[in-house]
């Protein structure tokens, strides 16, 4: 891991012996990189900006050893669990720091990255396999006294305070707790493995709950337990002997059906989650799905650019160009195409859609409007559904509860009956649905996206992060980014780091030389291999409510 140059601050009005304890006390230090110890933990720091010298970032180095002996090839699931244990006690920890009679700058503020229920990697915590220990970063904003000169005082304790906390609570560690993090996300790993090669695409586990509580991720209580239907149920075996049964959802077209509140959404949000892992007894911990999954709206009032409609689009009025396609404003029909197609192209393997939250002129065309309606230049999804699956290897679950028309393309259909899951796929197949049956010619799909450079004459980029209940925006000069239905993105970190990578496309040389695809898979081996200490270390993104 590269570690940083500390940055030392104006001492106008103190003397320097304030803060030689830094140096006194160290057990090791290394003048180039100014690292410290203290209480048996080594820390060092480095700074977030030119503007700010007094944000600073400390790390903390946690030797493995303290963790325990176990080693494993794949470090995420510790990672998380000690950041989920120790950022709690350092922000809690913080607000004894708060004084509402003093100036914010005159303050010790310090947070860590606060985590939730999906185990991912983050970069508040990361094992160092060279130093065989575990780094925690903590943003750290150095008090200052009438905004100009250090209260080293205050900085000293606050440190103090840090380490003489992160040496308790590793005193208090549960092993048995850690144990069993580690099994549970060996075995969703093992879950993972085992539906790809097996042409699954989803795997929900028996005695999962899947309901969450008003809207919130915690686990709804008191809710029936899901059970499998017994000609959908598949039992995975774990490599320590034990299995795991549960309802599997076969590659290809699944319909979810039912009526009103009968649990079909609360499934696919749930499917739609899988693509990450879980903590034990968050309840969906063995609800695992292909973990290129999106879930597609239609999203009035959308811009496009250079986007080929031809596989959902035969042509347009006024002569517009389909191939190349650009508008500030996409109807619903246009921007649920749009966000299949750029689905495609970045590479995903399963498609959600809920019906609720879709176009219908272009999910669905019966019949008998086709017999009516001649001139239609919209191909509506069900006429590319089993093309997707046949041609691209693209799956598809769609939670439809108002029309018989996507049954006839169906491999499987699930009925959601009071949050109780049956099959009836083998029902479906004695109704007369041959007459809806409608499929197009094979699309010509974007293989490739470039970006476009646009010339400027402005000195930087502006980039802004807006939140509230319901919205969520990204502003980068005069272009809003509305992504409120990327609801995979469940984190302020996962949005920010987005923001943070859309910086260094649009700046960095040579970017629009190379498919998107291409830059960005680079962007992400740079960013969480190579140097997953450093990125968004230097971003503060507004969050206004």
């Amino acid at each position: 891991m590269k570690r940083f140059r500390s940055i030392i601050l104006p001492m106008q009005g103190h003397s320097k012996s304030q803060l030689h304890w830094l140096y006194n006390t160290a057990s090791n230090i290394e003048e180039k990189e100014k690292i410290f110890s203290y209480e048996g933990f080594k820390f060092w720091f480095a700074g977030r900006g030119h503007r700010t010298p007094e944000k600073l970032l400390l790390y903390v180095e946690i030797p493995a050893a303290l963790v325990g002996e176990r080693v494993i090839s794949n470090m995420v699931p510790l990672e998380s669990y000690l950041l989920s244990y120790l950022s709690p006690i350092i922000n809690d920890l913080s607000k004894e720091y708060v004084n509402t009679a003093k100036n914010v700058r005159e303050k010790a503020q310090f947070s860590a990255q606060t985590v939730n229920e999906h185990v991912i990697k983050r970069n508040g915590m990361v094992y160092d396999s060279d130093t065989q220990c575990f780094i925690f970063k903590i943003n750290f904003t150095v008090p200052l006294v009438n905004a100009l000169s250090v209260n080293a005082k205050l900085a000293i304790k606050s440190i103090q305070d840090i380490l003489a906390h992160m040496k308790d609570a590793m005193k208090l560690l549960n092993k048995e707790e850690i144990e069993r993090h580690l099994l549970t996300y060996s075995k969703q790993q093992q879950i993972r493995q085992y539906i790809k090669q097996n042409h699954f695409c989803v795997f929900v586990a028996d005695g999962s709950i899947l309901p969450r509580d008003n809207g919130t991720n915690k686990t709804m209580k008191n809710v029936i337990p899901f059970n499998s239907p017994k000609d959908l149920r598949i039992n995975i075996p774990f490599l320590d002997g034990t299995s795991i049964s549960g309802m599997g959802i076969k590659q290809g077209v699944t319909v979810i059906t039912g009526g009103g509140y009968s649990g079909k959404s609360t499934l696919l949000n749930a499917i739609e989650m899988g693509i990450y892992n879980h903590v034990p007894g968050d309840g969906r911990e063995f609800v695992i799905t292909d973990d290129t999954a999106l879930k597609i709206y239609a999203e009035d009032g959308r811009p496009v650019h250079n986007i080929d409609l031809s596989p959902f689009f035969k042509y347009l009025p006024n002569g517009i160009e389909i191939d190349r396609f650009s508008t500030l404003h996409a109807s619903g029909s246009v921007s649920q195409a749009v966000n299949i197609i750029e689905a495609m192209g970045g590479k995903s393997r399963l498609l959600l859609i809920d019906e609720d939250r879709s176009a219908t002129n272009f999910m669905i065309r019966d019949a008998n409007i086709r017999k009516i309606v001649k001139r239609e230049p919209i191909i509506p999804f069900t006429d590319r559904v089993r093309g997707l699956y046949t041609e691209r290897e693209v799956s598809t679950i769609l939670v439809i509860g108002s029309s018989t028309e996507y049954l006839s393309y169906a491999d499987t259909v699930i009925l959601m009956d009071d949050y109780i899951a049956r099959n009836i796929t083998d029902k479906v197949k004695t109704l007369d649905l041959a007459e809806c049956r409608v499929e197009e010619t094979r699309a010509k799909w974007m293989e490739k996206r470039y970006l476009i450079p646009k010339q400027t004459y402005e000195p930087f980029i502006y980039f802004n992060y807006i939140s509230n209940e319901n919205t969520k925006k990204i502003i980068l000069d005069e272009y809003n980014a509305d992504i409120t239905l990327l609801t995979a993105l469940t984190s302020e970190n996962q949005l920010n780091t987005l923001t943070y990578m859309m910086e260094r496309l649009l700046t960095e040389q040579n970017s629009d030389r190379a498919d998107l695809m291409e830059v960005i898979y680079k962007l992400f081996e740079d960013m969480y291999l190579n140097q997953i200490g450093e990125p968004s270390t230097s971003f503060n993104f507004k969050m206004e409510s």
